[in-house]
C-alpha cells in the first residue's frame, strides 16, 4: 500500500471512530469512570430495546455516551422513568415503549450518578425537541437524546435553563 493511502485510511479511522459504537474496545457497557458514585447521588442507566421489533409493529426513533450508530433503540432510566424519543415523539414513563412485545432493558452497571430531581430531566426530555430539532434517524435520533440526557444527568448540579 502507498505510504499517502496509508495515512489517508490511518486519519479517516481516527477521525470515525469516536462516532462509532465501539463496543469493543470499551465493552458493552460502555466507560461508566466519568461520572462516578457521589454522596447520594441517584443512579441512572442507558438501556435499549429491540429496535427490529419496534419498527416492524410501527402503525402510521464529558458525559457517559453511547454510539449513534447502533441498531437498537435507546433509552435513559433515571428515578423510575424510562425517558426515550423515537419518530413518535418524546416519552417519559413507568414502562418502556413497546416493553410489552419487544426485548430490551437496561445496562447492568449504572452509566453514572445525579444529584438532579427528576422533574427536571422530565422538563428537559419535554423541551429537547424545541432546543435540538426533531427526530431525524442519522443526526437526531433516540441516541443522541440519551447523550444529552447524560450529559445533563452528569455534568449539573442544577437543571439547565433550556429545560
Amino acid at each position: 500500500m502507498h505510504h499517502n493511502t496509508f495515512i489517508l485510511l490511518l486519519v479517516v479511522f481516527v477521525t470515525i471512530l469516536p462516532a462509532l459504537d465501539a463496543w469493543w474496545l470499551v465493552g458493552r457497557n460502555g466507560n461508566n469512570s466519568q461520572c462516578p458514585r457521589r454522596g447520594s447521588a441517584s443512579p441512572y442507566y442507558f438501556g435499549t430495546t429491540n429496535l427490529a421489533c419496534m419498527i416492524s409493529g410501527k402503525r402510521k426513533r464529558r458525559a457517559p455516551s453511547r454510539g449513534v450508530l447502533e441498531y437498537t433503540h435507546r433509552f435513559i432510566y433515571y428515578q423510575g422513568y424510562y425517558f426515550e424519543f423515537s419518530n413518535r415523539g418524546i416519552f417519559v414513563h413507568r414502562n418502556r415503549i413497546d416493553s410489552h412485545r419487544c426485548s430490551g432493558g437496561t445496562e447492568s452497571s449504572p452509566a453514572g450518578y445525579s444529584y438532579l430531581d427528576v422533574e427536571c430531566i422530565k422538563n428537559c426530555a419535554h423541551s429537547y425537541r424545541r432546543n435540538f430539532g426533531n427526530y431525524n434517524f442519522l443526526s437526531n435520533n433516540c441516541h443522541h437524546f440519551a447523550n444529552k440526557l447524560s450529559e445533563v444527568l452528569c455534568t449539573r448540579s442544577s437543571c439547565p435553563s433550556w429545560c
